[in-house]
């Protein structure tokens, strides 16, 4: 045979090879390309996920005893402080003034009482009842003084707002002296009156009482205008009020007003720290204090960090989304790093846990008309299979009947396949 008959039969022979190779990579490349997983047998945790924040677990908020005008503040934000230590003092001079009416008060009802308790009513007596009048009627007139000289003042400084809180104390105890006026008359009107002695002995000393009661609260409130720190920690200054215009809040200074409401301080303890998270209502039946959980901090990517359920507020709360949440309170064990109040983040809390759970991943599961299926795949097929499942996660469920552990199934893309398909894993 010549060389040239040669030359082109092994052309030809690699041209048909070509040809057959090339029908057989493009068979291979019909054939879809599919994820293959295993089916597993573990111990599925159920988990109930959450955000929110860090916050002390040891701490005690400072409230001012009533409404008023803070005159000094003692410390700086974030400052160490000693339990005891004066954080801030309030002005005073209203609450003076309710102590000197409260014992003015005081002193009225003993002299009635004091008259009640010699009989019935003669000279002697209205003479008492008379001295509590007088007693009364200037410590209403001190009251009326203080409030019409302090009005003309807020007039005069065209009403500013820094001063109305002090001009509502005014007004409060003026009305009061008013009210320990009216008591005194009445109360020596019916000395003249009255003609059971039984009966004006239990009103009089019912008096005496609540003036006692009166007085030990105004001195209590005048005692409590110095703030002080009810514990050794920080010193955390709190919002009194909402950002202004150039979105800085409010905190403690001189001139600031604060009321019974609002705790001006927050003293802190860095030893314990709390991960406060807010659970929705949907799942707040589920956590229990003790749950295990694991919390993970935007501050530490990665890293994630052993924890535990402590405690489970009943007051519910608005999330930022609009929804109801409930704060679950969840100690952190994080050694070696420094946590710091506020850093947000979040927690899975284990609610139960299923030993011996057939699992598949959540994305190999799809429904068709209600029913749940996954494709198994066996010698380069794939067969559509009935499923029931049990425990759900974020990542796996529990199949009770339909699969067995060490088969294979798809993962993903499951709309491109049909029951009985071929496919290649990878």
């Amino acid at each position: 045979m010549s060389r040239g008959k040669i030359i082109a039969g092994v052309v030809g022979l690699l041209v048909v090879g070509g040809i057959v190779a090339g029908v057989v990579v493009s068979a291979q490349n019909a054939v879809p390309l599919v994820t293959a997983a295993k089916v597993e047998t573990e111990t599925l945790g159920v988990l109930v996920t959450a955000s929110g924040k860090i916050e002390a677990a040891d701490k005690a908020d400072v409230f001012p005893p009533t409404a008023g005008i803070l005159d000094s503040v003692s410390v700086k934000d974030g400052q160490q402080v000693k339990a005891g230590d004066t954080l801030a003092s309030m002005e005073t001079a209203a609450l003076e003034l309710q102590v000197s009416q409260a014992r003015a008060g005081l002193k009225a009802a003993q002299a009635q009482l004091d008259g009640v308790n010699r009989g019935v009513p003669a000279a002697v007596d209205k003479s008492a009842a008379a001295a509590g009048v007088s007693a009364a009627q200037t410590g209403y007139d001190a009251a009326s003084g203080a409030y019409s000289a302090y009005y003309s003042a807020y007039l005069i400084a065209g009403s500013p707002a820094s001063m109305e809180t002090t001009l509502t104390q005014l007004l409060i105890g003026k009305e009061q002296a008013y009210a320990g006026l009216l008591n005194a008359k009445s109360g020596q009107t019916k000395l003249t009156t009255m003609s059971k002695i039984t009966a004006a002995k239990a009103a009089a000393s019912a008096g005496v009482d609540q003036a006692r009661r009166a007085l030990a609260l105004a001195e209590d409130t005048l005692d409590k205008a110095i703030l002080t720190a009810p514990m050794d920690g920080l010193v955390i200054f709190n919002a009194l009020g909402a950002p202004g215009m150039d979105g800085s809040t409010p905190k403690a200074e001189h001139g600031s007003a604060v009321g019974p409401q609002s705790a001006v301080f927050t003293v802190v303890q860095m030893g314990a720290l709390n991960f406060n998270a807010q659970v929705d209502e949907a799942d707040i039946d589920r956590i229990k204090t003790d749950l295990t959980a694991t919390v993970r901090l935007d501050a530490f990517p990665s890293d994630s960090f052993a924890a535990k359920v402590v405690t489970i507020r009943s007051t519910a709360m608005q999330t930022t989304t609009g929804g109801i949440a409930f704060p679950v309170l969840i100690s952190v064990n994080a050694p070696g790093k420094n946590l710091l109040l506020g850093m947000s983040g979040s927690v899975d809390i284990e609610v139960s846990a299923v030993s011996s759970a057939v699992t598949v991943p959540i994305e190999a599961l799809f429904d068709e008309n209600g029913k749940k299926y996954v494709f198994v795949i066996s010698s380069g097929k794939v067969t559509k299979t009935e499923v029931t499942t049990g425990a759900l996660t974020d990542v796996r469920a529990q199949v009770l009947t339909g699969v067995t552990a060490g088969q294979e199934i798809a993962v993903g893309n499951l709309s491109t396949l049909k029951d009985g398909m071929a496919v290649r894993t990878k």
